[in-house]
């Protein structure tokens, strides 16, 4: 547990809040002890989420489907406010730790806690499923150990097993490693994939190791699909059930009851306890220290005093302000982001008697220690950013209209500490384009955040160009790093250039994001990929070629590293359960003619073409002439204006896969297109919107380290942590990354066909014949 940082809550409804638990994008988990003293797990909602018609609905929803699952291994809901500013859960506290973090610290478990784990976690499933759920995300996460068994946690993905309704496409249902095969592939769920599931937990918990490895997200979800799962380690008395839980086939898959029956009638646990001796240790030392914690001091807020002439400007804050952007509001400073200065929710005051004397200011001791550690740090090396007073701090022609609004506002905008996001991009070379969309997107994003009075922070851009070329990347690299004011990157200018540049951001700490390139990076500490790999476009590919039940494909290949990426998986993949043609394109072959009529000889159902739009004009030229009219799919490099100018009619009818989105035809772009044509003359053209989206997730990660923080600063050793574990819908998709290297894990594939000479969006879904 952690402590209460200065904008948290002193009281929840009746709760007294004594610490934090933990803290993600979308909101924070609070410890609380009731009147009657017992504690209680709090899951407290950000005002900008709860804003959102469409999240809130799926909050009540979470509470509704939490309260209808009795049993005693499922963690009760004991109190619940969906309908309030700030939404919040109270759920029964479990002192334990979950199961990942007892496995990582304490190793395997023995067969008989595993068995017991198992017997346990069935009965529990059996509840969920007679209320008529799916729980959906069963992982080791959700999975808190007791002293007198398991409880299993979260449902905030669970679903009816009658709602018919899918998860928004662009949030990743499940989690890698743990889903089911049919999970993996979107297709209808019942209670046998949470029985898929728990048999990879169990696998875990015997062993320390998922049964379809680790690595890229799309690797695991193939390996899930079409592999069998790793379990050799798993002591032969558990094999044969695990196994029958992992079967592929949910129709053959053990059901809770027959586990149960299986293994509880095995050797069972020693009489001290299900769990091993060290687990019961630190379960046991934990829950002393948890009944032993003293009342928290209050905490106080700075704000104006009850009654004051700004406390209805409060009471507006609490409801959720605007952003000047597009989609949800950015976190702001001031009060915090779930209620205004009071430092409660639920009644204005806490429950007669319950607070006890004021003690020190919390904020106040805070503000003192932090400072001087930002001393200390700056002298060992940190890089401290922020702008105070100092005239020099601000940008020329910056703006002056007065800041209102929130703890330390009423001051000109100006006077907002200013921050810099950089681009590094090929400003004048091959990437022009793509680096002028960029800075543009970026720049207008600039422009909404600086007319933001609520965001506590002005920008500015700072553009370096690298000519696309690893020789500039470095120079280009260090001249943003030289600059202090700024705490995230987009970039680079090429392949190349992103892989020479990743070194120097990393002795710097300083968060490199790109948006326009795909390619695999070396696993680092300040890289983020705000885009879909060009290996995990391939898992819409295959979604696309599977539901379409081909018989054969043909996989073209043309010798490039890009194209090795794209088509290996893909290749290797299918040729187990469908006839694959692996194609071998001559790059210096300006006539694909003979090599088009062989493949057209083998009869494919589908081609899926991996090279990018050059190398596709030839071969969709020579394949268009053999009057052949099967599925034809090319990959991401193959989305380009020229293409379409090259090819002419030869492309009609292609579908494309692409990790970017044309803003002109997307409706959650609309508003960006429409104020992009507005500011530039122009529509937007491919990666502007990414780019905007991009700057809002640095300056969301920068509010909310504001608000943690309590003063104008913000360091780059914070910032690239705080990008991979935060969650931001945009105007293009919703941005969530793996906390472990930075990868992109939302849902940023788009489909596209080539109609009457033009690339029409079909969405984020697999298009239908």
């Amino acid at each position: 547990m952690q402590p209460l940082h200065s904008s948290d809550p002193t009281w929840v409804a009746d709760y007294r809040t004594l610490g934090r638990l933990g803290a993600g994008g979308m909101g924070m988990v609070l410890l609380g002890r009731s009147p009657d003293g017992g504690l209680a797990a709090i899951k407290l909602i950000r005002t900008e989420y709860a804003d959102d018609p469409a999240f809130r609905t799926r909050f009540r929803r979470e509470v509704a489907i939490a309260r209808r699952v009795r049993n005693r291994w499922a963690v009760p809901v004991v109190a619940a406010d969906t309908e309030a500013a700030a939404p919040w859960l109270a759920t029964e506290f479990v002192p334990g730790p979950p199961l990942n973090e007892a496995i990582a610290g304490h190793g395997p478990f023995p067969v008989p806690s595993v068995r017991a784990l198992g017997v346990m976690l069935a009965e529990a499933l059996e509840a969920v499923h007679e209320a008529g759920l799916v729980h959906r995300d069963l992982k080791p996460g959700n999975v808190l150990l007791g002293l007198d068994g398991p409880r299993l946690i979260d449902f905030g993905i669970a679903r009816a097993l009658d709602d018919t309704v899918l998860t928004a496409t662009d949030v990743v249902v499940g989690s890698p490693g743990f889903l089911s095969p049919e999970q993996a592939q979107a297709r209808t769920i019942g209670p046998a994939s949470d029985l898929f599931s728990l048999g990879c937990v169990l696998a875990y918990a015997a062993t320390g190791q998922r049964p379809f490895g680790s690595g890229p997200v799309e690797a695991m979800l193939f390996r899930t699909v079409y592999d069998e799962p790793d379990l050799a380690a798993v002591p032969g008395p558990l094999r044969p059930v695990i196994e029958e839980l992992l079967t592929k086939d949910p129709e053959q898959r053990l059901t809770a009851a027959a586990l149960r029956a299986r293994w509880e009638e095995a050797e069972q646990p020693p009489q001290d306890g299900w769990l091993p001796a060290p687990v019961t240790r630190l379960i046991s030392d934990r829950a002393a220290e948890m009944l032993a914690l003293p009342a928290a001091d209050p905490t106080e807020i700075a704000g104006p005093p009850p009654g004051g002439s700004d406390a209805g400007q409060a009471g507006s804050e609490a409801a959720g302000t605007p952003s000047a952007g597009f989609g949800p509001p950015l976190a702001t400073g001031g009060a915090g982001p779930y209620a205004p200065g009071s430092g409660t929710f639920g009644p204005s005051t806490p429950p007669p008697g319950a607070r006890g004397p004021a003690g020190p200011r919390r904020r106040q001791v805070l503000l003192g220690a932090l400072a001087t550690l930002a001393v200390i740090g700056a002298g060992a090396g940190a890089t401290a950013l922020f702008s105070g007073d100092d005239p020099d701090d601000r940008a020329d022609g910056a703006d002056t209209d007065t800041d209102t609004g929130g703890e330390g506002r009423g001051r000109p905008a100006n006077d907002r500490p200013q921050l810099a996001v950089g681009v590094q991009a090929d400003l004048e070379g091959d990437g022009a384009d793509v680096a002028t969309a960029q800075i543009r997107g970026a720049e207008l994003a600039v422009e909404h955040l600086n007319a933001d009075a609520d965001h506590p922070f002005r920008y500015r851009l700072a553009t370096a160009d690298d000519g696309g070329s690893a020789e500039r990347a470095a120079d280009a690299a260090a001249a943003l790093i030289d600059d202090p004011d700024v705490i995230g990157v987009l970039g680079a200018g090429s392949t190349a250039a992103l892989k020479a540049s990743i070194d120097p951001y990393v002795k710097a700490r300083l968060p490199l994001l790109t948006v326009s390139d795909g390619s695999t990076i070396p696993k680092d500490s300040v890289f983020a990929s705000a885009r879909t790999s060009d290996q995990l476009q391939m898992t819409g590919v295959m979604t696309y070629v599977t539901q379409h039940d081909q018989g054969s494909t043909a996989v073209v290949h043309t010798g490039s590293e890009y194209s090795r990426e794209v088509t290996q998986g893909v290749r290797n993949l299918l040729a187990r359960t469908q006839t694959v043609h692996p194609v071998q394109l001559d790059p210096s072959a300006a006539d694909h003619r003979a090599t088009v009529r062989e493949l057209v000889s083998r009869q494919p159902d589908c081609v899926i073409f991996g090279g990018d739009w050059e190398e596709l004009v030839p071969f969709a030229q020579a394949l268009d002439e053999t009057g052949w009219d099967g599925y034809r799919i090319a990959t991401h490099n193959a989305y380009d204006q020229r293409l379409l100018e090259r090819a002419g009619g030869a492309v009609e009818g292609w579908v494309l896969v692409a990790a970017v989105v044309d803003a002109t035809q997307s409706d959650a772009a609309a508003d960006f297109a429409a104020a992009y044509t507005e500011r530039f003359e122009e529509p937007p053209p491919p990666y502007a919107a990414e780019a905007y989206d991009a700057v809002h997730v640095i300056a969301l990660c920068a509010g909310g380290l504001r608000e943690d923080r309590g003063f104008d600063a913000v360091t780059r050793q914070e910032m690239a942590p705080s990008i991979r574990e935060m969650r931001h819908r945009g105007v293009t998709k919703t941005f969530t990354f793996e906390p472990a290297d930075g990868r992109f894990t939302g849902n940023g594939v788009f489909f596209y066909r080539v109609t009457d000479g033009a690339f029409v969006l079909l969405g984020t879904d697999v298009p239908q014949e």
